[in-house]
């Protein structure tokens, strides 16, 4: 495992469980999202709430969390929010695609207990 891994799995691990769920709508989001064109790695509010099926307050309480742990950082001022990843939490996209391309739930890696390194990251 290299150290760009460890380093986003102890991020991943110093989150509760929903708030790693919400990372990986965050990661989905930000490279295969609707909204066009933004940033690469990076994400709006208004889609991770759509695909996320969360309530406002509940969002941004475990985005909080996120960017306390240093995966996401928030910038801008509402309704121009981005969230973008953080360069910890690089690896995640290559993980992304990695699933994507094997047809495996983000969530059955970056939510779970696994070794990243099998993903390529």
């Amino acid at each position: 495992m290299s150290e760009s891994d460890r380093t986003l799995t102890e991020r991943l691990q110093s989150v509760s469980m929903p708030a790693r769920k919400l990372f990986c709508v965050i990661v989905r989001e930000a490279f295969h999202g609707p909204m066009h064109p933004k940033r690469s790695g990076t994400s709006v509010p208004a889609e991770v709430l759509e695909a996320c099926g969360l309530d406002v307050g509940e969002f941004y309480g475990l985005l909080s969390d996120l960017a306390q742990s240093g995966l996401v950082r928030l910038s801008g001022a509402y309704p121009f929010e981005e969230i973008a990843l953080t360069e910890e939490a690089a690896p995640a996209e290559t993980i992304a695609e990695r699933c994507r391309q094997e047809t495996i739930p983000l969530e059955h890696v970056l939510a779970a207990d696994v070794d990243l390194s099998r993903f390529g990251a």
